[in-house]
């Protein structure tokens, strides 16, 4: 568990099922999320279960975000291993409880992970993927230190138009830098 001045970063528990299931299948909320594929119920128990099996493996970790004033679950975190020589890891997020939105949640939230990330699990560096079209993220990300390090042109089908993604990345060397500041 991880834990902040407004959220805490927790495992995901099976109990968390019936709120993710209220935001995650709703289109407006999928918007902005690189995965849009609509989810049973089944596949979200599958998925928690995979958060627990990747973190006994020692090759990520899915964390529940989580309000502590009203303890409500409101996003989540997927911090995967994707070479443990190289030690680089790949990351995303979603607060998809649209009254979270704009309030510094995921900012607070991207603080957390990427100081375990670096000073816990002592990874090198962290990548990460958005739409180009999606200014709030890429501000979110930049706010932690994350450089774009690339494009990926007409990676994704969104509403009907193919679309590019930018892909962000950030070393370890340069998070000790940004949050002395």
């Amino acid at each position: 568990m991880l834990e902040g001045p407004n959220i805490i970063l927790r495992g995901l528990e099976l109990t968390d099922v019936d709120e993710l299931m209220k935001h995650w299948n709703n289109p407006e909320h999928r918007r902005n999320i690189l995965n849009k594929t609509p989810q049973s119920r089944e596949e979200e128990v599958e998925w928690i279960k995979y958060g627990w099996k990747i973190r006994s493996e020692g090759k990520g970790h899915i964390f529940g975000i989580i309000h502590k004033e009203n303890n409500l679950y409101i996003g989540h975190l997927e911090l995967e291993i994707k070479d443990q020589i190289s030690k680089r890891g790949s990351l995303g997020i979603v607060i998809f409880n649209t009254e979270y939105w704009n309030r510094g949640f995921g900012t607070e939230s991207m603080r957390l992970i990427i100081e375990y990330a670096f000073d816990v699990l002592n990874l090198h560096s962290i990548e990460l993927e958005l739409f180009a079209d999606h200014p709030q993220a890429q501000r979110c990300y930049e706010k932690v230190g994350f450089k774009v390090s690339g494009n990926l042109r007409e990676a994704y089908l969104k509403d009907g138009s193919y679309v590019d993604s930018i892909v962000m990345d950030l070393l370890k060397s340069e998070w000790r830098f940004f949050k002395n500041q």
